[in-house]
């Protein structure tokens, strides 16, 4: 499971996500390890990944094809990555099979960027198989999106959105999520990951040393 924390106003887009991952070993018993899940696609979009393992070196691929063809727009990023994650997950699914564990067949990722469609300025796609289906669902969110869904961050996020908080209070109010739900559940876990995406482009955020 990947806890996920992605929203925009006027000042740009926040993106935030746990690195814990979850593996089942030949026993059937869960191991944990971290790694990292959110990257730049392009230079003014992000991507987080989630759900099976496998999700994290599809983004890796999928970023440097990105930045390969030049592809800035996030609907050009989307338009292009349903394809190429459809094609590279079923390639690995031919080759090593389906997951046993059913939390392990599920697969996402959030795509979130700069616009050229639509009255907004920025937009967030969620792409996501169920059960290995194939090819990629591809879901427009509005101005926030919360992976596993928390109603009531959902609302806090939103209320903070609206009323036009900085990028640094977003920032910190998902800090604060994450801490509290990675205390409540193992599959969630640090280190947090944050960045933004701003007409400066997309930049990681360390919470500890540098403003926003």
């Amino acid at each position: 499971m990947t806890q996920t924390l992605v929203g925009f106003n006027q000042h740009g887009i926040i993106m935030a996500a746990d690195s814990r991952v979850t593996r089942f070993d030949d026993q059937g018993g869960k191991e944990h390890f971290s790694a990292g899940k959110l990257f730049p696609v392009g230079r003014y979009a992000g991507v987080v990944s989630g759900g099976s393992g496998v999700s994290i070196p599809l983004s890796i691929n999928l970023c440097r094809e990105v930045r390969r063809r030049g592809l800035l727009a996030v609907e050009d990023i989307v338009k292009f990555a349903v394809p190429y994650l459809s094609e590279h997950y079923e390639a690995f699914l031919r080759k090593h099979g389906s997951e046993p564990e059913e939390e392990l067949r599920r697969l996402n990722f959030i795509i979130s960027g700069y616009s050229l469609e639509g009255r907004e300025p920025y937009g967030i796609y969620l792409l996501e198989s169920e059960n290995n289906a194939l090819p990629f669902k591809v879901f427009r969110a509005g101005t926030l999106l919360v992976m596993p869904r928390n109603l009531s961050m959902e609302w806090r996020f939103l209320k903070a959105l609206t009323n036009g908080s900085c990028l640094y209070v977003l920032t910190r109010m998902c800090n604060e999520f994450l801490k509290k739900v990675s205390g409540l559940q193992d599959e969630i876990g640090p280190p947090l990951s944050f960045a933004s995406i701003t007409p400066a482009g997309y930049r990681s955020i360390n919470l500890t040393n540098q403003p926003i």
